[in-house]
């Protein structure tokens, strides 16, 4: 003898409102999109992450490979999640964040706004050295960061610079 399991809508199931109210309806709240209740799903708050790791990588100059392989993760994993389909563990974050450059509050949106008076240091600090870190703190583009990093660095080095309208120095 074949026993027959009746088959129930998924929607259907999940439907924990009260029975036997007749005409009384009770409003079930559902969470915020945002936040995974009971599964580990990808949430709207992953999609948002994945977005700022893309929007930085492209910024960066950088191929998904190219970061991938830096993390230790494949290509195909990577673009998971830049597209948010896969959440992101913490360590991998934090590699990610490292890979692009950034603090990992930058990916997750939680960097605070910056401040003027952020900059506190000690004795021996010159005006030109504070009014410089003020400078490159306002600075969001990463790709002018690592231009004006490039730039500090070949200056750090004593490699000569080249007038404006000049030809480059021969290396």
């Amino acid at each position: 003898m074949t026993k027959t399991i009746p088959v129930i809508p998924r929607a259907a199931a999940m439907d924990v409102r009260p029975q036997g109210l007749a005409g009384a309806e009770t409003a079930i709240e559902s969470p915020p999109p945002s936040v995974a209740v009971g599964n580990r799903s990808p949430t709207s708050a992953d999609a948002s992450v994945g977005g700022r790791i893309k929007e930085l990588r492209r910024a960066a100059g950088r191929t998904q490979k190219e970061i991938a392989d830096i993390v230790g993760v494949t290509g195909a994993q990577f673009h998971r999640y830049e597209t948010g389909a896969t959440r992101i563990a913490t360590s991998r974050l934090l590699g990610i964040a490292t890979a692009l450059g950034v603090r990992p509050e930058v990916l997750v949106g939680t960097a605070a706004p910056r401040s003027e008076t952020l900059v506190d240091f000690t004795d021996g600090a010159t005006d030109e050295l504070v009014e410089l870190v003020q400078v490159f703190s306002t600075i969001n583009d990463p790709r002018r960061r690592h231009a004006l990093m490039a730039f500090a660095r070949a200056v750090a080095r004593g490699q000569p610079l080249a007038a404006p309208g000049a030809a480059p120095a021969p290396e």
